[in-house]
């Protein structure tokens, strides 16, 4: 029995140093990965794309930190165009985000794991609509319009997601925007019509923190 005790109080000691490594100390470092984004309506395509910026970490205690992010992501949708002349239309839709997520270690399950939540900011970049015709020679037509006067120049969403980092500072995490607010400040098709999008966006990422 004491012999059992004494190799569950090693395990423990060599075990605990690698938790706390996790979060005792402030880290900042990179971070990039894949979007895919949709707008929640049927008939709408998700585009995919990437996300790219900076990650800090503060720690809170040994089961809790608070990670501020900024990021730049390139977002939007496909849908087959509206005009005669053209056959597919993207909108390409970019923000700078700042999200910052509240993250739960519990070490005891499995070392470097994080539950992890919270809210993001983010503001209008560009946006712009980029049709396309492709014809039967293979050539492609593409006409690009701005589309700045029609989408909000604020975004809010909420995160949600998880992630592993390991004792050297690498990390991979996986998240889901869900959007509150209406992209759409001005309706596209009139005065008389009404348009209500939020950006959702699946995100896969990595990075490495120091």
């Amino acid at each position: 029995m004491n012999k059992k005790l004494f190799f569950i109080v090693l395990l423990m000691g060599l075990v605990c140093p690698k938790i706390n490594a996790q979060v005792e100390d402030f880290e900042i470092g990179i971070k990039f990965g894949l979007n895919a984004t949709h707008l929640g309506e049927k008939g709408l395509d998700s585009r995919t794309s990437i996300h790219l910026g900076l990650a800090a970490e503060f720690p809170i205690n040994e089961y809790l930190g608070l990670q501020p992010e900024l990021l730049y992501s390139f977002q939007g949708f496909g849908t087959a165009s509206i005009e005669p002349n053209f056959e597919d239309e993207i909108l390409k839709i970019d923000y700078v985000y700042l999200p910052i997520m509240l993250k739960y270690y519990p070490f005891y399950v499995v070392p470097g794991f994080s539950l992890e939540v919270g809210p993001q900011i983010g503001y209008l970049t560009s946006a712009v609509l980029q049709r396309k015709n492709i014809f039967d020679g293979g050539v492609t037509e593409t006409s690009d319009v701005d589309y700045g006067e029609f989408i909000s120049d604020v975004d809010v969403a909420i995160n949600f997601g998880l992630g592993y980092q390991f004792e050297m500072g690498a990390f991979f995490q996986v998240r889901y925007n869900l959007g509150v607010t209406n992209i759409y400040e001005v309706s596209p098709f009139g005065e008389n019509t009404s348009v209500s999008f939020e950006n959702s966006v699946f995100q896969v990422s990595s990075g490495i923190k120091f």
